[in-house]
C-alpha cells in the first residue's frame, strides 16, 4: 500500500481531521443552539419585566387608590360628625386618619426610585395635611357646642375645596403613574427588538466565521498534520533519518512542530545516551552514600560514656531525601572533674568533603576539650581550624554547640549559629537562649563565643539538636521549637531514649515521613536522686579547691558541700 493511498483513506476515516473538523462545526453548530436558546431565555426574561412593570404600575394604581379611599371615609365620618355627633361616626373618620401614615408610606415605598412620581406624592400630601387641618378644626367647633359656627364654614365650603384640591392631585399622581408605566412599555419594547436583531446578527456571523474557519483549518493544519503523522509513522518503524518536509501555508505552530518534530529525529540518539549517563550518574551517587555511611557510622562514637549522676543518650538519623551524605555530627567525653561534656554540630552541605570535614572539626573538638575545656576558647581553637581561605572559598562551615554539665546541675554552654537547646522540667518545656548571638565557625577569622550559664534542676532534661529536626517542613509549616517542646512535654514519663526516638519520629511524621535533612539529637537527664541510694562523693584529685576557685578552664565548679542551686525560670541563673 502506498503511502498517498494511506493518506487518502485516513482523510476519509472516522478518524481523519475531515472528519474532525465535521465534528467541530457539528459541535459549534451545539453551541450557537445554546446561545439561540439563551437568547430566547433572554426573550422570557424581558416578557417578565412586562409582567414586573405591570404588577409594579398596578401595585402603585392600588396604593393610590386606597389613599384616596381613606381620604373618602374621612370625609364622610367628619360630615356625619358635623351634622349629628355621633360617636360612631367620629371613631370611624379617627381610624380613616390612623390609617392615612400607612397608606402613604406604602404608596412612597411603591413610587421610590421615580423623582416625578415622589414629587406628585408630596403634593398631595400637602392637599391632604390641609384638608385634615380643617376637618379637625370642624370637629373641634363640634364639640364646644358651636354647631351655628361649624355649619358656616361648611357652607363656605372650605372643607370641600380642600378635599377637592386633593382629589386633583390624586388624579395627576394616577396620570403619573400610568404615563410611567407607559414610558416602561416601550422602553422593555426597545430592548426586545435590539435582543433579536443583535441574536440574529450574530448567529449569521458565527456561521459565517466556522465556515471560513473550517475551509483554512483544512488548507493550514489538515494537510501538515497528515505528513508529520506519516513522519511519525517512519519514526515507530526506526527510521529516523527521514525528515518531514515543510508545507507551504502552515501556521506558525505547526511549522515549528514540524522543525522540532524533526530535530527529535536527529536528537534522539542524544537523549538516550543522556539517560544512560544519568542512571550512571545516579548509581555512583548510591555507591557514594553507602561508602560514607560506613565512614560517617565509624566517625560518629560508637558508645557514649557513663557519668554517675546523669543520663545520656544520642540519636542519628540520616537523610531520606538526599544520596550523599550529611555534615551531622556528635561526640561526648567525661572531664577529669567529673563534668560531662557534649557537643553536637552541622557541616554546611552534603557528600565526602562534609563528612570530612566534621570528622576532623569532631577529632579537634576531643583534643582541645582534653587540653582547655573552657568553651569560648574550644570555640574559637574550633573557628581557627575552619577559617581557612580555601575552605571558605568553597562554602564550607559549620554550626556547634558545645556545653559542659555538672552532675550537681550547673550547665555552662556557648553555641556558634546552632540552634539553642530545650530544657525539659517539671513544669515547663523551653530553649535556653544564649546570652549572646555568635557567628557560625568559618565565617570570620577571629571572632568570640561568649559562655552562658543555666542550671539543670533534679528530674529536668537538656536536649541538644540539629537544624534538620526544627526545620522539618510540611509545605511552609515548619516543626518548629514548639512541636519539639510539645512532643518532649507529652514523653516526659517515658525513657531518655524512647524521647530522642518520638522526637525524631514526630519530625518524619510532619514531613510525610521523609526527613530531607540529617537530624542528630542528643539528650542528657538529671534524674532525681534517691536520698538512701546516695553514696558519699569525694572529689577527685584532679577537681578544683572546694572554695570556688576558678578551674583551668575559666569556669568556676560549684563545691561539692554546697546545696543543689535553686533554678531560676527556664533554667537560666541570672
Amino acid at each position: 500500500m502506498s503511502p498517498r493511498l494511506g493518506l487518502r483513506r485516513r482523510e476519509r476515516g472516522e478518524g481523519s481531521l475531515r472528519g474532525f473538523l465535521l465534528r467541530l462545526v457539528a459541535g459549534l453548530a451545539v453551541v450557537l443552539g445554546l446561545l439561540i436558546a439563551v437568547a430566547i431565555i433572554g426573550m422570557v426574561s424581558t416578557a417578565r419585566d412586562y409582567r414586573d412593570g405591570a404588577e409594579r404600575a398596578f401595585d402603585r394604581q392600588t396604593s393610590a387608590n386606597q389613599l384616596l379611599v381613606t381620604l373618602l371615609t374621612a370625609q364622610s365620618a367628619n360630615r356625619a360628625y358635623i351634622l349629628l355627633a355621633r360617636g360612631d361616626d367620629l371613631r370611624s373618620y379617627t381610624a380613616a386618619r390612623d390609617r392615612y401614615p400607612d397608606d402613604l408610606d406604602r404608596l412612597r415605598r411603591s413610587l421610590a426610585g421615580e423623582p416625578e412620581l415622589e414629587e406628585a406624592v408630596a403634593a398631595l400630601d400637602t392637599t391632604a395635611q390641609a384638608w385634615f387641618d380643617e376637618a379637625v378644626r370642624l370637629i373641634g367647633l363640634r364639640r364646644q357646642g358651636r354647631l351655628q359656627e361649624a355649619a358656616q364654614r361648611v357652607n363656605r365650603g372650605i372643607s370641600e375645596a380642600r378635599f377637592n384640591a386633593f382629589r386633583a392631585e390624586h388624579a395627576r399622581l394616577v396620570e403619573g403613574i400610568e404615563r410611567v408605566r407607559m414610558d416602561g412599555l416601550a422602553r422593555n419594547d426597545r430592548n426586545r427588538q435590539v435582543t433579536i436583531a443583535a441574536v440574529v446578527a450574530a448567529a449569521l456571523v458565527a456561521l459565517a466565521m466556522v465556515a471560513a474557519a473550517s475551509s483554512a483549518l483544512w488548507r493550514r493544519v489538515g494537510g501538515p498534520i497528515a505528513l508529520l503523522s506519516l513522519g511519525v509513522g517512519r519514526v515507530t518503524r526506526g527510521r529516523l533519518g527521514d525528515p518531514v518536509p515543510p508545507s507551504e501555508g502552515a501556521v506558525r505552530e505547526l511549522a515549528e512542530l514540524v522543525e522540532g518534530f524533526n530535530l527529535m529525529q536527529r536528537e534522539v540518539m542524544q537523549e538516550r545516551e543522556a539517560v544512560t549517563a544519568a542512571a550512571r550518574r545516579e548509581e555512583a551517587q548510591r555507591t557514594e552514600r553507602r561508602l560514607w555511611e560506613t565512614v560517617q557510622a565509624g566517625l560518629l562514637p560508637e558508645r557514649l560514656p557513663g557519668v554517675p549522676g546523669l543520663r545520656l543518650t544520642a540519636r542519628y538519623q540520616p537523610a531520606e531525601r538526599a544520596l550523599l551524605v550529611g555534615g551531622d555530627f556528635y561526640d561526648a567525653m567525661v572531664l577529669p572533674d567529673g563534668r560531662l561534656a557534649v557537643m553536637v554540630g552541622d557541616m554546611a552541605g552534603h557528600g565526602a568533603q562534609a563528612a570530612a570535614q566534621a570528622a576532623g572539626l569532631r577529632f579537634g573538638w576531643r583534643t582541645l576539650v582534653a587540653v582547655n575545656p573552657n568553651p569560648a576558647a574550644v570555640m574559637a581553637a574550633l573557628n581557627a581550624q575552619m577559617a581557612a581561605p580555601s575552605q571558605r572559598a568553597e562554602g564550607l562551615f559549620a554550626s556547634i554547640i558545645y556545653m559542659l554539665i555538672d552532675p550537681r546541675g550547673s550547665v555552662a554552654f556557648a553555641i556558634a549559629g546552632h540552634p539553642p537547646p530545650l530544657i525539659l522540667t517539671a513544669g515547663v518545656c523551653q530553649p535556653l537562649e544564649p546570652t549572646v548571638t555568635a557567628p557560625l565557625l568559618g565565617v570570620f577569622d577571629e571572632a568570640s563565643w561568649p559562655v552562658t550559664h543555666a542550671s539543670l534542676p533534679p528530674g529536668g532534661t537538656i536536649v541538644l539538636y540539629t537544624d534538620g529536626l526544627i526545620e522539618a517542613r510540611r509545605g511552609a509549616d515548619t516543626f518548629g521549637l514548639e512541636r519539639a517542646c510539645a512532643v518532649l512535654a507529652e514523653e516526659r514519663r517515658s525513657a531518655l531514649e524512647a524521647r530522642c526516638e518520638r522526637l525524631i519520629d514526630a519530625a518524619r511524621r510532619h514531613e510525610d515521613q521523609s526527613l530531607r535533612d540529617d537530624v542528630v539529637v542528643l539528650a542528657v537527664e538529671r534524674p532525681v536522686p534517691i536520698p538512701w541510694a546516695i553514696p558519699e562523693r569525694r572529689p577527685p584529685a584532679s577537681a578544683p579547691p572546694p572554695d570556688g576557685t576558678p578551674s583551668s578552664d575559666g569556669v568556676v565548679p560549684e563545691p561539692r558541700s554546697d546545696p543543689e542551686p535553686a533554678p531560676a525560670p527556664g533554667g537560666i541563673i541570672a
